[in-house]
This record gives C-alpha cells, structure tokens and sequence, in this order.
C-alpha cells in the first residue's frame, strides 16, 4: 500500500495551509477566553464582597442583640480566695461574701496491712452514698452497690474492684515502710455525699467484726456511731455569709445564691471579699469596634474593586459595577439613619462617624459616654435600628435572590455560555479542517497528476527534438 503525504507529490504544502485557516478560523476563541478571564475576576471580586457582608451581618446582628447590651462584668476583691462570674439577670451592685469553710469529701482509711497481704475472708461489700450526722447513717436515695471480694484479693485488687464499681467512693493504697492502708475519699463533696461501707460473708450475713478479715473494710453506724475504719475527714458543705446572711453549698460554688451571680470559694477568708458588678462597657465596646471593622473591611473592599482608574491601569475588576456601587451607597445611608425619639439618635452622637474617606471612625469620649448608657444603645442598634436594619440588608443581599448572590449568578452564567461558545467553535473549527483538508488533498493529487503529465510532455519534446537531428 503506498503511504501519502499531502503536498508530496505536487509540492504544495497542504499542512500549513490548512494549518494557517484554522488558526484564522479559531481567532475569535482567544477573545472569548479573555473576556471569560475578566469575568471569573468579576466573579472572584463579588466572593470578596459577600465575605465581606457575611461579616458585617453576623457584627450588626451583635449589635441588635439585646443581650450585647445587657452584658455584665464582675469582679472580686480577693480573686484568689474567692472568684466570681455574672450571668443574665444579675443585678448591678457590691456584694460582701466572706468565706468560713470550704466543702469538702468524706474520707476514711483502714488499719496497717502488711505489703501485699490478702484479705483473708470471701465476702461482698456494700456501699451507700447518704449523710452522716450526730454519728447517725441516713442513707440517700439511691441504690448500695456491691462489690465482690475473694479472699485472696489484696488491698490493690480491692482498691481496683472499688473505682471499677462506681460507687461513689474513689480507692487509693497508701504504702508506708512495710505497711499499706487502703484509703477512700467520696466522689464528692457534701454533707449529703458521704458514704458508709457495710461487710458481708459468704452466707450474706453483715460483719460486724472490724478487727479481721473482710470486716476490716467496713465502716457504718452500729447506733452508737461509726465504726470500722478510721474517718479521715467528714463530708461537710462549704459555708459563706452573703451580706451577713449564712449560706451553704455542698461545692465551694455558690449558684443560686445571688441573682444572676455565681461565685466560687477558693479559700478561707479572715475578711470580707467585695464581690462588684457592673456593666461590661469593655464587651459592648468590642462589638461596636468589630462592626467598625467589618463595615470599613466592605467599604474599602467594594471601593477597590469598582475602582476607575483614567489611565486604565488601575482599574478594578468591577469599575462601574451598578450594584456594587449601589450596595456600597445603602450601607452608608443605613449607618447615617436616625433612629427617632432614642438617645443616642444617631451612630455619630454615640461617637461613631464617618471621615473624610468614608471609613468609621471612633471618638473615645462620646463613646465612653454613650456606653453609659446601655439600655440608650440598645435602642439605637436594635429592634428598628441601625443594626438591625444593617444586618437585615446584609442577610438579604446573601440570599439566593439577594443583590450579591444574583449578581454573581449572572456573572457565572456568563461564562458557562462564553464556554458554550467556545464548544460551538472548536466544533466548527473541527468541521471547516476536515473540508479543509479534503479539499487541499484533492487539489494535491490534481496538481500532481498536472506534473506528472507536464513531466511526460517535457520527456516528449526531449526525445522528439534530439531524434530531428
């Protein structure tokens, strides 16, 4: 089979040919692929704006919130003897706590073993959880847990079935010389959160020996008070004055003591601890600046972005861009609203204004004045005001059908029909080369077949003209 090339046989060079029409041919695509650049920057520029108002909606909606306003500090005179936390509802004041005991955990031990020394005797214990007072057991409400002893079970293997069991009570061995104690401390602290440890033989019936085998592990009250192990310390609650008035919880925090207040004894006190609280100006402070910030992050933002630049060089990728601009343009007039018949009326009498590049700006002084005032900024940023209103516009420019959120849609579908485009394209570019060729190829095999003949006709002439002489 004899193997062609285009242009071989008539010395016309089809391939570049065909090669330059198609390059003519696909021109138009590098406009489009230009044009779809400047579009994917538009695209890229409107995620900056909706990162921007994303941001601002989550600040002004702090704004709006009135718990922004309602926020309380407080604070402790002695903060290591005594720390405090003010939640909604707490009442602004002084308060005078000193602390008398702090709460603490039953806690108990047993007699000497010798190192590694077995119990001696099977059995069960069973512990319950109660208050022990005047020497006296009250159980509490729930269930005695019982724990299995073997009795070749150590006071390790003992301490480990205890903390396994959860009950209450945490087991720790204490080696001395020669010498181990097992030792139990409650799992919490309370008077109401002791326990009592009673021990039972194979045939259940309780121990009442404590000197000897298992019944070395109890401690219970035998009406005439406990006995058994050695009482270490006694459950007991923490106990306070508050203004004078006598308070006790079974933790060193005291909760419900005060309204909205929760303060935590970590120490005896010899004086009585100022507990003050107040408003939080620092936190209301720190969310008007975070709006400050992220309004002016948007504004220089769109700014940069619908810039236009006479020389053309500096140019945005959205110069001109109507709803941008027009974003830009309703968050400076919801900042400059006035909220009618509230004190402050306006962002600029509560010490926030614009300056002459259109950023916010804060006056330390009308704004320390303002914070004054919380229940006067509450008003101003929520329920109508400025806030609201701003982080209202903001969620709704994010929405599907919002300004930000169609303007970027539009944009992408922008593209997907330039790549459309580019498909209907190459597609005719693909149809016009294979005409292309053909075409060419025919006209190479034409203009071959010419040179073969011219090439007969030559030889022709040649011999005819040599054989006349």
């Amino acid at each position: 089979m004899a193997i062609s090339s285009p242009g071989v046989g008539s010395g016309l060079d089809v391939n570049s040919i065909v090669s330059q029409l198609v390059a003519l041919e696909r021109k138009p695509i590098a406009n489009i692929q230009s044009q779809i650049g400047s579009l994917q920057s538009s695209v890229s520029a409107w995620g900056q704006i909706k990162a921007g108002l994303a941001k601002l909606q989550d600040a002004a909606g702090k704004l709006a919130t009135a718990s922004t306003w309602q926020a309380l500090r407080a604070q402790s005179s002695a903060p290591d003897s005594v720390s405090v936390s003010a939640q909604t509802g707490a009442v602004s004041g002084q308060y005078t706590v000193q602390i008398q005991a702090l709460a603490q955990a039953q806690s108990t031990r047993t007699m000497a073993f010798n190192l590694g020394e077995q119990i001696g005797e099977a059995g069960r214990l069973e512990i319950s959880s109660g208050q022990w007072s005047g020497g006296l057991f009250t159980p509490g409400s729930g269930s005695p847990v019982s724990i299995s002893i073997a009795a070749t079970d150590t006071l390790s293997t003992i301490a480990s079935k205890i903390n396994t069991a959860d009950a209450g009570v945490r087991a720790v061995v204490v080696r001395s010389g020669n010498e181990e104690r097992l030792v139990l401390r409650g799992t919490n602290t309370g008077q109401t959160n002791g326990f009592e440890i009673r021990a039972f033989d194979t045939a259940n019936n309780l121990v009442t020996d404590t000197s000897t085998g298992i019944g070395r592990l109890a401690f219970f009250e035998d009406g005439g008070g406990p006995v058994g192990q050695t009482l270490v310390q006694n459950a007991a609650d923490a106990q306070a004055t508050v203004e004078g008035i006598a308070v006790a919880s079974a933790s060193n925090t005291f909760d419900n003591v005060l309204s909205g207040v929760s303060f935590t004894a970590n120490a005896v006190t010899s004086q009585p601890v100022t507990l003050t609280v107040s408003d939080d100006r620092d936190s209301m402070r720190k969310a008007i600046e975070d709006f400050r910030t992220a309004f002016n992050d948007l504004s220089r933002t769109i700014r940069d972005l619908t810039r236009s630049d006479p020389t053309g060089q500096g140019n945005g990728p959205l110069r001109g861009d109507s709803a941008a601009i027009g974003i830009l343009t309703m968050l400076r007039r919801y900042v400059s609203d006035t909220v009618s018949g509230n004190t402050p009326a306006t962002l600029n009498e509560a010490g926030v204004s614009f300056d002459r590049n259109g950023q916010l700006v804060t006056d330390a002084t009308r704004l320390d004045a303002a914070l004054a005032n919380p229940q006067g900024l509450a008003g101003l940023f929520g329920n109508g005001g400025v806030g609201e209103r701003l982080r209202n516009f903001a969620r709704d420019a994010l929405t599907a059908s919002g300004s930000a959120s169609a303007r970027e849609r539009s944009l992408q579908d922008t593209i997907k029909r330039k790549n459309q485009e580019i498909d209907r394209i190459n597609e005719r570019v693909q149809r016009t080369e294979t005409a292309l060729r053909a075409q060419y190829t025919m006209l190479d095999t034409k203009m071959a077949g010419y040179s073969g003949l011219s090439s007969f006709i030559n030889q022709q002439l040649a011999s005819w003209s040599a054989n006349k002489r």
